[in-house]
């Protein structure tokens, strides 16, 4: 297909309504999810709820290799399939709905950099190996759960957390949750007093160290710390997230 074609159904899809049927794949949740895929389909669930946007959420044993792109979680929306928080951002902007246009250059250039912070240092944090692969049989098992530990060295090779102890991270998280509770100060949200994209990723990765059960309390201990992130967390849980109907 050429450029040409390419954009002319980008186009036609982005002028298409979001449809009732939109669903969103993850791994399964028991066992299997890895944190760090927990906390990003969390915070994509928390962004399109945000936008008021409709989606369904299948758990999926091969979900990464459903995924054209291989990566996680992903969402299907008519004959449309994206992957990640940034794609689904800047797709359902070209539909039409937006959480950060109200924000002037100054403010949209701080919420990436906080985006990039929570990417870099919360992310990476959320390693748990033994919750890989569960579902398989040996020898599958233990050959997927070895290569996504491969991909995950190298990842941390290439930011530079390849040397770093347990500790170090367990300070860079708590460096990472200072920061974000000192921007956040007494607001409802980040920005202003509406959610933006930052809003939904930064509850994901939140809400998902607190309520995971792991080896280690210490990581949740350190969110912990801090008394206005765990008020954001239960804000956005209760209005995005809590059956207001019963």
């Amino acid at each position: 297909m050429s450029l040409a074609a390419e954009a002319f159904m980008s186009q036609m899809a982005a002028a298409e309504p979001w449809p009732e049927n939109a669903t969103l794949y993850q791994p399964l949740k028991e066992d299997q999810i890895l944190l760090s895929d927990c906390a990003s389909s969390l915070a994509v669930q928390a962004y399109l709820r945000m936008c008021g946007l409709p989606v369904q959420v299948f758990c999926r044993a091969n979900a990464e290799y459903m995924s054209p792109s291989g990566k996680i979680p992903f969402i299907h929306v008519g004959n449309q399939v994206v992957s990640e928080l940034g794609p689904i951002v800047q797709f359902t902007k070209a539909k039409g709905h937006s959480l950060s246009d109200g924000l002037d250059d100054v403010q949209r250039a701080e919420m990436k950099a906080y985006m990039e912070l929570v990417n870099n240092m919360l992310l990476t944090a959320e390693i748990s190996r033994p919750r890989y692969s569960s579902p398989y049989s040996w020898p599958l098992n233990k050959i997927l759960a070895y290569q996504k530990q491969w991909e995950v060295r190298r990842k941390m090779n290439a930011i530079g957390w390849g040397g770093k102890t347990l500790e170090q991270v367990y300070e860079d998280v708590s460096q990472c949750c200072q920061a974000l509770s000192q921007r956040l100060g007494t607001q409802s949200y980040f920005f202003n007093k509406q959610p933006t994209e930052l809003d939904a990723l930064v509850f994901g990765h939140l809400f998902t160290i607190l309520t995971t059960r792991l080896t280690s309390t210490e990581l949740a201990e350190r969110v912990k710390s801090y008394s206005n992130l765990l008020s954001f967390c239960r804000r956005i849980e209760q209005t995005y997230f809590e059956d207001k109907s019963s």
